[in-house]
């Protein structure tokens, strides 16, 4: 899901380093690209047009080894939350039976690794919740040092 400099799909992942680009879901149209295109489309303009924040080629990286834009058409990087009415579409009932099958169904799915779970949306987040909820946050030492300095000069205890 990897194309080059030339636009040409390729499996090298060196690719990207190199001038190329990482293509949308599914990669090229033979394998559905197309869908994922529109995928990434909705996220671009839901998170950064409508936000006013850079969007597609002038987002800023997510990685390090690529150069922010020189020419960003927006502030920053956006974001979209949003929320939906369940019973505008049908009974919540229904719409809950189905997503209670939806996730038995991923749960009860052969593993591709047997010591690794099948994971749903939403699964990472709990574990790290529950972890977290007894061990603490991890902090870099220099956001730790500034989180000290502000609680000592609003005088909150940190």
């Amino acid at each position: 899901w990897i194309q080059n400099k030339e636009g040409q799909s390729t499996d090298d992942a060196h690719g990207v380093t190199q001038g190329g680009a990482w293509l949308p879901l599914g990669g090229d149209r033979l394998h559905g690209g197309h869908k994922g295109f529109i995928l990434g489309s909705i996220v671009d303009i839901f998170s950064a047009v409508l936000s006013g924040a850079n969007y597609g080629p002038w987002a800023p990286p997510f990685v390090a080894f690529l150069e922010p834009s020189k020419n960003p058409v927006g502030e920053g990087l956006g974001h979209f939350f949003g929320a939906m009415r369940v019973d505008a579409f049908r009974p919540a009932d229904e719409f809950k039976a189905h997503m209670d099958n939806w996730i038995e169904r991923f749960r009860t799915s052969d593993r591709a690794n047997e010591n690794q779970p099948v994971v749903i949306p939403g699964d990472p987040e709990r574990a790290y919740e529950k972890e977290r909820g007894t061990t603490g946050i991890p902090l870099l030492e220099p956001v730790e040092k500034d989180l000290r300095s502000l609680g000592d000069r609003f005088g909150v205890m940190f």
